[in-house]
Order: structure tokens, then C-alpha cells, then sequence
């Protein structure tokens, strides 16, 4: 990327970077690394409390030297918080940053007191949406943040234009103080894995042959529940196990109970975390990614399997059509038997899943880290 943009003095608040190995931490991770590759004229302030988890960790000591850490000096849970909502504006004035960016809905409280342009990301207002999932509590507490973050931001970056939409209606926020910038995928999964190295990441998880894959939170607007069920409606000739990736909670009980309901104990197979250089070698080796969320702000699962050269199917709702394009098989993500008949129909059609992988592939270049960077950094310029 030709770097015709004058350097800045480029701030985050790398809490998410730091402290988050899912949604929110790989965004923050790849906006930053992306910006480092692409973008190396300027200069890049992180601000937050530094990793205890090795892939994190790795993460941070691989960042450019140039790379500026801030960090709070007391590392209870308690200060942190009231360093990043506080404390942070002398750093931020003190380092003369240009461009303050909050990365995952929030910008530091009095915020009128940073001398810096201010952007804010928002992901989703799924909170508002889904109101039975969060507590009285929690949805005041995102709402009054969100509401705070952007109306005293100078610009507000959505990741879909479903999430604009809902920005606006929701929130009342205006049109043009928001841009969309999607977001893109760990780079690993540009690349194909060899075969011997996905045999060793077979091995390793102890993978089926073959198998249908779902990435992401156990939680119950993901829909897990009716992947089980349309499980449940294909035939035992065509049945191939579902492998679900993801860390472990309450509902997950609720799941277990399903499976054993619909038969399912010996087609369902539960990893519970697998690395992020491993990722992309697991999702290379499935058949079909199923996700048919209820709702999302964007669906990163799809983008990874797109550039892994996986079909997708995925809901015909929200962004999901936005993100997975032509190339994606959509369903209504309340009828299982719709879910259930594409599956089976990709398993049983070579020529319906190549023709799946090309356009998909094509696709998915608009999400491409050098595109995304590219997008962003003209709205920081225009700052």
C-alpha cells in the first residue's frame, strides 16, 4: 500500500487486543497488525494491561519495537477499569496522539479532555435486540456507553452496514458520522496448510475424516440448537459429525441435553479451544461451515471459511448476506429442515461445492486486510 497519508500519532485501547483470544480481541489484533504492515509511517500507541495468555502474550512480543506499550501501573481488575476510563487521557495527551481509537465501543469517560480526534468502533447492539439475553444491569450499562462513546466521538466506524442501520434507528446517531469499515481475518488464513501439517492438526484434535464445522460463542443466539435438530433430519448414509469449536459454559448443558434427546452422541464433537495458528489448517479440512446465527454485527467465521475455501451456509438475515455474498448458501435460521436440506444437498453435489468455494473465494478479497487498512486509514486522514 503506498503510504501517501501524513505519519500519526495512532492510539488504541488494546484492553480487547490484550485480554480477548475471541470476537472482540481478533478484530483489535488484526486492525492493529494491519495497520503495522500496511501502514508503517505512522506511529502506534497500545494502551492497556498487558497479556497473561501465551498466545497473547506471543502477540505483543512480536508487535514492531516501535510499537509503544502503555500500560496501568496497578493491575487490579478495579484500577485497570478506572485507569482506561480516566487515567489514560494524560498518557494520550502526553504521547500527543493525533487519533484515539477505541476498538470495541467505548472511548475513555470525560472525554472533552483529550486533545486527540476520537473514533469508536461498534460492533453490533445486539443488547438491544435480544434484550431476554443480558440483564436489566448489563443493557443499561452498554446502552449508556455506546450512547456516550459515540456522541462524543469525531467519527464512529461500524463493521456492517447492518450495524449503521441500527445505529441510526436504535440510537438516533447521524449518517454521516458513521462510516463502515468491515473487518478482516487473522492473515494465516490467505494461506493454504499443507497437507502433512493438517494431518498433524488432525491428529492433534483427533478430527474426523470428514465432518461439518461451527466456530464461535456457546451461546443461544448463535442458533446451535437447530444445527442439532437439522443433524437429527439427514439420513444416516449422508450424516457426517459436526465438530463445534468453542469454550465451554452453562449452555453448553443445555446443548448436551439436546444431543442426547435427538441421538446425537456420536455426530457431535465439542473441542474446546484450538489455536489461532492451528485455526485455519481445521477449518481447511471441512466440508461445510454451518452457521445460521439469529443475528450478528458481522460473522468473522464466515470471512475465515470463505478465505479457507470452505461453502458456507449461513442465515438469509442481518449482515450475513452482506458478509458471505453470492457464493453462500442461506436459510432461514428458525427452520431447521431448511438447514437440514443444505447440508445434504452440498455433501451429496461436488459441482455445488466447488462452485460454492470459487465465488465465495472471489468474494471474500473485499475483506482482505490490505483493503479493510486501506479504508480506514483514509477516514484517520481525513481527521
Amino acid at each position: 500500500m503506498e503510504n501517501k497519508y501524513t505519519s500519526l500519532n495512532i492510539g488504541f485501547d488494546a484492553k480487547r487486543a490484550f485480554q480477548n483470544t475471541r470476537g472482540l480481541g481478533n478484530y483489535s489484533r488484526n486492525l492493529i497488525s494491519g495497520l503495522l504492515e500496511y501502514c508503517p509511517g505512522n506511529n502506534y500507541f497500545l494502551y492497556g494491561a498487558k497479556p497473561s495468555e501465551y498466545d497473547l502474550i506471543k502477540w505483543m512480543q512480536d508487535l514492531p519495537e516501535t510499537t509503544k506499550i502503555r500500560a496501568p501501573h496497578k493491575s487490579s481488575r478495579l484500577l485497570q477499569a478506572y485507569w482506561r476510563s480516566h487515567g489514560i487521557i494524560k498518557s494520550i495527551n502526553t504521547d500527543q496522539i493525533d487519533i484515539y481509537h477505541g476498538l470495541s465501543h467505548e472511548i475513555p469517560l470525560n472525554a472533552k479532555n483529550i486533545k486527540a480526534k476520537k473514533v469508536v468502533t461498534i460492533h453490533d447492539l445486539l443488547f438491544l435486540r435480544f434484550k431476554q439475553n443480558f440483564s436489566f444491569a448489563d443493557r443499561n450499562i452498554y446502552l449508556s456507553k455506546i450512547k456516550y462513546s459515540c456522541r462524543n466521538s469525531d467519527r464512529v466506524i461500524s463493521v456492517s452496514n447492518q450495524t449503521k442501520s441500527d445505529l441510526i434507528n436504535y440510537l438516533g446517531i447521524g449518517e454521516e458520522k458513521i462510516d463502515v469499515v468491515y473487518q478482516s481475518c487473522n492473515q494465516n488464513f490467505y494461506r493454504t496448510v499443507s497437507f502433512d501439517d493438517r494431518q498433524k492438526i488432525k491428529n492433534k484434535y483427533r478430527l474426523p475424516d470428514r465432518y461439518l464445522l461451527f466456530v464461535g460463542a456457546l451461546v443461544k443466539h448463535k442458533n446451535i440448537e437447530r444445527i442439532l435438530e437439522a443433524l437429527a433430519m439427514i439420513s444416516a448414509s449422508e450424516l457426517i459429525p459436526l465438530v463445534i469449536v468453542g469454550k465451554p459454559n452453562s449452555y453448553k448443558e443445555v446443548l448436551l441435553k439436546l444431543i442426547t434427546k435427538l441421538k446425537l452422541e456420536k455426530h457431535v464433537i465439542f473441542i474446546n479451544y484450538i489455536s489461532n495458528a492451528d485455526m485455519p489448517a481445521v477449518y481447511q479440512m471441512a466440508q461445510i461451515l454451518v452457521w445460521p446465527s439469529l443475528f450478528e454485527g458481522f460473522g468473522i467465521p464466515v470471512i475465515e471459511a470463505l478465505f479457507s475455501n470452505v461453502p458456507v451456509i449461513t442465515s438469509n438475515i442481518g449482515c450475513l448476506t452482506e458478509v458471505g455474498g453470492e457464493g453462500s448458501y442461506y436459510v432461514d435460521p428458525n427452520k431447521p429442515e431448511e438447514i437440514s436440506n443444505a447440508i445434504s444437498k452440498i455433501i451429496s453435489s461436488d459441482s455445488l461445492a466447488a462452485h460454492m468455494q470459487k465465488v465465495g473465494r472471489k468474494h471474500v478479497e473485499k475483506f482482505h486486510v490490505k483493503n479493510t487498512t486501506g479504508r480506514l486509514m483514509e477516514i484517520y486522514s481525513s481527521l
